[in-house]
């Protein structure tokens, strides 16, 4: 076996390498992405503002058997770097992702990091047996927390969310909601990039610390582009404080255009003083309404939360969302 840098330029290693991560998703996930190549390529191709990232390809007899790529923050939690790794199903167990985990953990240590994060995705009730937590924990890595994965089949009946809107309508009064797609007007991104900066500082993450996001109206511009590239289509409620004018709220869903039935939950977020007033339900119920108007012919929302949130989980619950998997999130100091 040999593992060598991914040339992003390269046409044929990025198809290969595309079927790689689809077969491995495919066997490894209990609702996998359909993705198309153009879609896959756009996005291994694109380099999020803030951070760098590095990929590396095991090849065995000319043949691509495995993708790593490990991610790296610029700005903050420049003490942790990301990872992720996919190994075909039919090269599993020969060495491959030991390989290129290594490979992953060098590249953490030069780059002077010293805490590698991943995730294993394993099926409900078989978060202490798995194969894959197995091999995690075989390589020195520990589970910090487990993130519970949940889909929400569409489309959500009216009436519950109308239900759910008249039982918030008191709390949240002083407050205006309004969806907008394919990115908020200008004059709230400011309020948005706040909001979502708190996401890493706010969620339960067990013993991993971190650091705010610094996001940009800039960068969330970028973002916005990248999604044009890759066919997808944001759709954003947000609430603002009626007496300060602050986005108080906002929650994130995303249309794949590779996929025609299934949508993204992004982030949802309550800046802390502005919480106790259901905004959180508030601004799903209204992105879900307006989901049905932008694309009836959906079939699912897949969101992933804390176990440890108890708020966030209720919300979902509440309108609908069953467990389909979990995701261990796993730490190794290096």
């Amino acid at each position: 076996m040999e593992i060598i840098s991914l040339d992003r330029g390269d046409d044929v290693m990025i198809k290969a390498v595309f079927g790689v991560v689809t077969r491995s998703e495919a066997a490894s996930r209990v609702q996998p992405i359909e993705r198309t190549l153009e879609a896959y390529t756009s996005m291994i191709r694109f380099q999020f503002p803030g951070e760098h990232d590095e990929s590396a390809v095991a090849v065995v007899d000319g043949t691509p058997v495995g993708l790593a790529q490990a991610f790296f923050p610029d700005r903050e939690n420049q003490d942790k770097c990301w990872v992720e790794l996919e190994v075909d199903p039919q090269h599993r167990g020969r060495g491959v992702g030991s390989g290129l985990l290594e490979w992953l953990e060098e590249r953490g240590r030069g780059g002077g990091r010293s805490m590698v994060l991943g995730e294993v995705y394993v099926p409900v009730g078989a978060r202490e047996s798995h194969a894959d937590r197995e091999f995690a924990l075989n390589r020195g890595y520990a589970v910090s927390s487990v993130e519970i994965v949940r889909s929400l089949p569409l489309p959500v009946h009216p009436d519950l969310l109308a239900r759910e809107r008249g039982r918030v309508a008191a709390t949240t009064d002083g407050y205006t909601l309004s969806v907008h797609v394919g990115g908020v007007p200008h004059e709230l991104r400011q309020g948005v990039c706040d909001c979502a900066n708190r996401l890493m500082l706010d969620a339960p993450t067990g013993d991993v610390e971190f650091e705010p996001d610094s996001q940009t109206v800039d960068d969330y511009q970028t973002m916005l582009d990248h999604l044009t590239d890759v066919g997808r289509t944001l759709v954003t409620t947000v609430a603002v404080h009626r007496e300060s004018g602050v986005v108080a709220a906002y929650t994130d869903l995303v249309l794949d255009g590779s996929d025609p039935n299934f949508v993204f939950q992004w982030g949802t977020l309550v800046l802390p003083e502005h919480r106790g007033h259901h905004l959180g339900m508030a601004v799903k119920v209204e992105n879900l309404t307006a989901l049905s108007r932008i694309d009836s012919a959906r079939t699912s929302v897949q969101t992933t939360n804390a176990e440890q949130n108890p708020w966030m989980v209720q919300i979902n619950r509440s309108l609908g969302f069953e467990i389909i998997e979990e995701a261990l999130s796993v730490r190794k100091d290096l």
